[in-house]
């Protein structure tokens, strides 16, 4: 005769197997979550870090000229200005902000591009951005050729406790085009 179904020696070794690696599974789960939530700050960071020095070198290559003497350069509260492709003066700078988080306001530093008509923050509110330094790179002549940008960043946690162990900190030179002025 031929029954259908489980015995109960093969269901007690179905759950034996089960105890033996449910636990195992468990850990790796747990310890992949833990992973990613310190993982995906700073792939952000990264990400946003070089989505905004493309946007840079797209404007600073089409820029008319950079004004050195109206720019606050080479420290770690850099200005930078410049003018566009339109003829518009354009003003890259790190600003306070207050932001409002659940433990309370948090004031933080955050990348600002400045026009006569418009201002618009360039990162992202749980952003802050401890160093913003350009300095220009000259040649042998001493013609100005690129601007060299260091920048660290840190992630805010939304509980409002303030930093998350994540910072990045990148550094770039921006070659300038010939047709660029210096004033």
């Amino acid at each position: 005769m031929k029954s259908k179904g489980f015995s109960l020696i093969e269901t007690v070794l179905y759950i034996g197997l089960l105890a033996i690696l449910l636990p195992s599974f468990v850990m790796v789960t747990l310890g992949y979550i833990q992973k990613s939530e310190s993982v995906d700050p700073k792939i952000r960071m990264e990400e946003k870090a070089a989505v905004l020095f493309s946007e840079i070198q797209y404007e600073l290559n089409q820029a008319q000229s950079i004004d050195v003497t109206g720019s606050s350069l080479a420290t770690d509260d850099s200005s930078l200005v410049f003018v566009d492709a339109e003829g518009v003066s354009v003003t890259l700078s790190r600003t306070a902000d207050a932001i409002a988080f659940i433990g309370g306001d948090q004031t933080i530093d955050r990348l600002e591009r400045e026009t006569a008509s418009n201002v618009q923050w360039i990162t992202d509110s749980d952003i802050d951005v401890n160093v913003w330094n350009v300095a220009v790179v000259r040649d042998s002549a001493g013609t100005l050729t690129g601007l060299n940008i260091s920048m660290t960043m840190s992630v805010l946690n939304a509980d409002g406790s303030p930093y998350r162990d994540i910072s990045f900190s990148t550094d770039t030179t921006i070659s300038l085009q010939p047709y660029t002025t210096e004033l």
